[in-house]
């Protein structure tokens, strides 16, 4: 079981990073090394490598298949070395960097791995899709962030960036960091992150809270939402607060271009009987067509004792 301690910054000692090979989960490990290069963190790179034998197979040639493939592991974790070498060059020497082949689905070894490996943080690539109504359906990087128990941090080529993509290794280019805030537990979580992160690299946070029209949701006001803000992250950082009329995804996703923020950090609130993330329309569609990278921070809490 994971805990939280409050009064703790955020501080992943274990960063996981999924790769498959992919241009897309290459810029993820760029983030992932570069924040561990930041955070002194211990970076596991991931491949999980998904058998499925074909229906019509005897048990017997199962066994034999199922044999072959954990013969080939080794290989693999060689082949998953000499990429992660390729792609991070000269900082791959600076990092603690452990590997992880697993066999299955990917988003049960990530999750596996994660709990396993005691993750304070899991970074993944994602492509964001503009068109339809769902983000990301059925793909690794949906799951894993619906049921993830550490905050996961989802990349996507195409935006701005905090890092310089080529060369990993140089000082992370985070200065503004945006927090969208409501009267929900979650939020008070996903805020103590975002300052704790804006405290430790001197970034500007700007906090704001969107009024949908036509309702004001309960006990929020500008003044008294502008000082839990502020009693909140403490003199953590510097805060800008920020209250927007109109569709709450709409105004964080233009909010965030405005103010020309690096990263914005949302929380997500877990439903324990369904074992599932409440995903509301604001989370998909920030996450959808955020113009940098998101943060989702769960509601139960951060591992390693990091928040």
């Amino acid at each position: 079981m994971l805990t939280t301690n409050a009064d703790q910054p955020f501080q992943p000692a274990t960063m996981l990073c999924a790769a498959d090979f992919s241009e897309l989960s290459n810029l993820a490990l760029k983030y992932a090394a570069a924040g561990a290069l930041a955070y002194g963190a211990r970076l596991v790179v991931l491949h999980a490598s998904h058998f499925e034998p074909p229906r019509y197979f005897t048990p017997g040639q199962i066994e034999a298949l199922q044999a072959q493939v954990h013969a080939a592991a080794g290989a693999l974790e060689a082949t998953l070395r000499q990429h992660v070498q390729a792609v991070l060059g000269e900082l791959a020497a600076r990092l603690n960097i452990s590997f992880r082949i697993v066999t299955g689905h990917a988003v049960d070894g990530v999750l596996a791995t994660a709990a396993e490996e005691k993750a304070g943080l899991i970074v993944m690539g994602t492509h964001g899709r503009g068109g339809g109504r769902r983000l990301w359906l059925g793909s690794v990087a949906e799951n894993v962030v619906r049921q993830a128990e550490v905050p996961v941090a989802v990349v996507r080529q195409k935006q701005h960036e905090f890092i310089d993509a080529a060369r990993p290794e140089s000082p992370l280019r985070l200065q503004t960091i945006l927090c969208p805030v409501n009267a929900t537990p979650v939020a008070r979580m996903a805020l103590r992150v975002a300052a704790s992160i804006a405290g430790a690299f001197q970034a500007r946070l700007i906090s704001a809270c969107a009024i949908e029209p036509g309702a004001r949701p309960a006990g929020l006001s500008s003044a008294n939402t502008e000082a839990w803000v502020r009693d909140l992250t403490g003199n953590a950082c510097a805060v800008d607060f920020r209250e927007r009329h109109g569709r709450a995804a709409e105004e964080i996703v233009a909010l965030a271009q405005e103010a020309k923020a690096d990263l914005i950090v949302l929380g997500a609130q877990r439903q324990p009987s369904l074992g599932s993330w409440l995903w509301g329309d604001t989370t998909e569609l920030v996450l959808r067509h955020a113009p940098v990278p998101v943060l989702v921070v769960p509601r139960t809490g951060v591992a390693d004792g990091a928040l």
